[in-house]
C-alpha cells in the first residue's frame, strides 16, 4: 500500500481513531440499523486514497459495510452529482463543505432537514450504491 503500508504509526493511529467509534458500531448492530459507506474513487489511486483504504480495512473488521464505486478519471470530484454527505435517515442529512480552496480540507457542513433535499440525497445514495461493489471485491480487483 505505498509508503503508508498496512502498519507502522499510520496503522496504529488509524486503529486508535477507529476504536473510538466502536460504541457507534455496536449501537448500530444492536439496533439492526443499516450502516453503509459508499466511497467513489478515481484511478490512478492517490497516496491519500491508499491511506484512506487502510482505514476502511480497519473499519470493515469492526462491522462497517463499505462499498466502492469507480468514477471515470475524467470526471472531476466533487461535482454537482457526486460530493461528500452523510444520510442519517429519511429526515436528516449532513452535506460536507470543503471550501473553495485547493487544499481539500473540510471547512464545515450543512445540516439538511428539508424533505425534498433529503429525498434527493437518498436517491443519489441509492444510485451510487447500485453501481458499487463490496469493499473486499474492490480490493481484489484493484490494480495498485
Amino acid at each position: 500500500m505505498g509508503r503508508f503500508g498496512t502498519g507502522g504509526w499510520s496503522g496504529v493511529l488509524l486503529k486508535k481513531e477507529a476504536e473510538s467509534d466502536r460504541p457507534l458500531y455496536e449501537d448500530v448492530r444492536a439496533r439492526a440499523i443499516e450502516f453503509a459507506r459508499v466511497r467513489v474513487v478515481q484511478e490512478p489511486v492517490t497516496e491519500y486514497l491508499r491511506y484512506e483504504l487502510m482505514s476502511y480495512r480497519i473499519r470493515a473488521t469492526m462491522g462497517e459495510n463499505i462499498e466502492v464505486l469507480r468514477e471515470p478519471s475524467g470526471t472531476p470530484l466533487p461535482n454537482g452529482a457526486t460530493f461528500d454527505f452523510l444520510l442519517f435517515d429519511r429526515r436528516t442529512a449532513l452535506v460536507h463543505d470543503y471550501g473553495n480552496g485547493p487544499t481539500g480540507v473540510q471547512a464545515g457542513g450543512w445540516l439538511v432537514r428539508d424533505p425534498r433535499t433529503v429525498g434527493a440525497l437518498e436517491e443519489r445514495a441509492l444510485a451510487l450504491r447500485a453501481g458499487a461493489v463490496p469493499f473486499e471485491r474492490f480490493l481484489a480487483q484493484a490494480d495498485f
